[in-house]
């Protein structure tokens, strides 16, 4: 009487059941005739033995149409290969399809799943003390907490057992699981996890007490730059009009707007330089108006912060200029 295995055989119904529902509609035309051809092309690999290229084009064939048929085909390829787990699983899966459609392969995919129930290689890893942060991963493959301590199948060969927290890996073991028998990985994740503090993020410096003076603005080297110039084009604004009067003499030649060629020459030379003073004045304060501006709005060195009631005076002086005149507004704040 062989050996049976209720709750796998449970599980994989219901595995088989939650693939069906997930998989959707059957499949189109397309993907029919392509599953086909690789059925075909499978089918002729695998009488010829030539098992290990034949069970992919079965499994392809498969993803395209989940006919019953390749599905028992690849449950034999893979137990050919020495697949056992893979091969008892889809023998399984095939009975269950076979039974619910009244498929009179059923009792053929359990007596295949029945014969290979001794045979199932299994895998036990056993955590003493589970650490929420840390997981155990086998073959890629995250192990639920449910499965701690329980002897699962797997294929024969050899098995990976990896304890990671998040991508880091703190711990490896490699393990053998042979046919009929079970293979067991024991593993202490609370000393795993001391054995591997996290690393400590390095701490960013906060401000906690004064801070050194922010360097010296070029703001104010600027503006002294440019009140230098504004002063210099005011200063040049002035000997132009001075110029300009002493030109004013010799336009004495003319006479009820009548001139002499010397008066007009003299007119035109006191109105010429008259003209650029006025612009080179104006540009002279303008420049002025922006230089003093920087100078007096420059970030400076924080000081000592004002007493409750106290405040501090920020004042502001610009030049301005109307066609009528000029001067210059002081003005600011408390």
């Amino acid at each position: 009487m062989p050996i049976r295995l209720p709750v796998l055989s449970r599980l994989a119904a219901a595995g088989a059941l939650v693939a069906s529902i997930l998989l959707g509609p059957p499949a189109h035309g397309d993907d029919r005739a392509a599953a086909q051809a690789l059925f075909d092309a499978a089918k002729a690999l695998a009488l010829e033995s030539k098992f290990a290229e034949a069970c992919p084009k079965f499994e392809a064939s498969y993803k395209l149409d989940r006919a019953l048929g390749t599905l028992l085909n690849m449950a034999d390829c893979h137990e050919k290969i020495g697949k056992v787990a893979s091969a008892w699983a889809e023998f399984e899966e095939a009975a269950d399809r076979a039974a619910r459609a009244a498929d009179n392969r059923v009792d053929y995919a359990k007596q295949r799943r029945d014969a290979l129930t001794p045979r199932l290689p299994k895998l036990q890893i056993t955590i003493g003390k589970p650490v929420r942060t840390l997981a155990v991963v086998r073959d890629e493959v995250k192990v639920d907490e449910a499965m701690y301590g329980v002897a699962l199948p797997v294929d024969p060969g050899s098995h990976a057992v990896v304890v990671k927290r998040g991508e880091q890996v703190l711990k490896e073991e490699k393990v053998e699981a042979a046919e009929g028998g079970t293979a067991t990985v024991t593993l202490d994740l609370e000393a795993i996890d001391k054995a591997n503090p996290p690393p400590v993020p390095t701490a960013t410096a906060t401000a906690t007490g004064p801070q050194p003076p922010p360097p010296p603005s070029s703001q104010k080297a600027i503006g002294f730059i440019v009140g230098g110039v504004g002063a210099a084009a005011v200063i040049g604004a002035v000997v132009l009009e001075i110029v300009a009067i002493n030109k004013k003499p010799g336009a004495s030649d003319c006479v009820n707007k009548f001139c002499t060629p010397t008066g007009i020459d003299a007119a035109n030379s006191a109105k010429t330089f008259a003209d650029v003073g006025q612009w080179v004045g104006i540009g002279g304060l303008a420049a002025a108006a922006i230089g003093v501006t920087l100078i007096l709005t420059a970030p400076s060195a924080p000081a000592e912060q004002p007493r409750a009631g106290s405040g501090r005076r920020r004042a502001a002086l610009a030049p301005w200029i109307a066609p009528g005149g000029g001067g210059v507004a002081l003005g600011g704040r408390l």
